[in-house]
């Protein structure tokens, strides 16, 4: 890998390391591994395009939920379904109902990348994400033109419709995966996501969402 992307690399593993620590993952492991560090585990043997030393495992506060990060440097577009499914096999000590998958990778994410996300909730019950590096090198949700998003608790959900009178099926929608903020957020189809927008007359205004396929 040349400079520029194991900068990237460094920059994107950052953002994620942020936002996951705002989740309630512990990032302090992986805070303190410099540029030249990177190129030296990118080196480390690839498997399946992933070089096994880029792996980051973080586990929450109390241990219980893992986050499960896999770098791949190869092009895994056309092998997307077999990468995917390597990855998520319980017989290979993957638990779904645990762990939650993120890979970062070198290409932009297609359409089938979006298709495969929903495949593994669906059939599998596996919450995974792909990310292009070069696109959170800086965090999108902290854009000067990105407002305030934030998944609503599942628990403040009934209170909510019964305070605006509405139904989930009357919410605007965001689409599940293929919009990068719900991406980032981790939000899945039927999670409810609360807008707050700055208002010259209100101060701030919010609206809802609901995440669909």
């Amino acid at each position: 890998m040349n400079y520029e992307d194991i900068d990237i690399l460094f920059r994107s593993r950052n953002t994620l390391l942020d936002h996951l620590e705002t989740q309630g993952y512990v990032t302090e492991p992986y805070r303190k591994i410099a540029h030249t560090e990177l190129d030296q585990m990118a080196r480390a043997g690839p498997i399946a395009g992933a070089p096994p030393a880029l792996q980051m495992d973080l586990k929450n506060q109390d241990g219980s939920q893992t986050c499960r990060v896999i770098t791949t440097l190869g092009k895994i577009k056309q092998k997307l379904k077999a990468f995917t499914e390597k990855l998520i096999d319980p017989e290979e000590g993957f638990d779904a109902a645990t762990t939650e998958l993120i890979i970062l990778t070198f290409e932009p994410i297609a359409a089938n990348f979006h298709s495969m996300a929903f495949e593994c909730y669906v059939k599998h019950n596996v919450r995974i994400r792909y990310f292009h590096c070069e696109a959170i090198i800086n965090n999108p949700l902290k854009h000067v033109l990105v407002p305030l998003h934030e998944k609503v608790p599942k628990e403040e959900e009934a209170a909510l419709m019964q305070s605006l009178y509405a139904k989930k099926s009357q919410f605007p929608l965001i689409r599940f995966h293929e919009d990068p903020i719900a991406r980032m957020l981790g939000i899945l189809p039927g999670d409810i996501v609360k807008i707050t927008r700055s208002s010259p007359t209100a101060g701030k205004y919010i609206t809802y969402r609901v995440c669909v396929p």
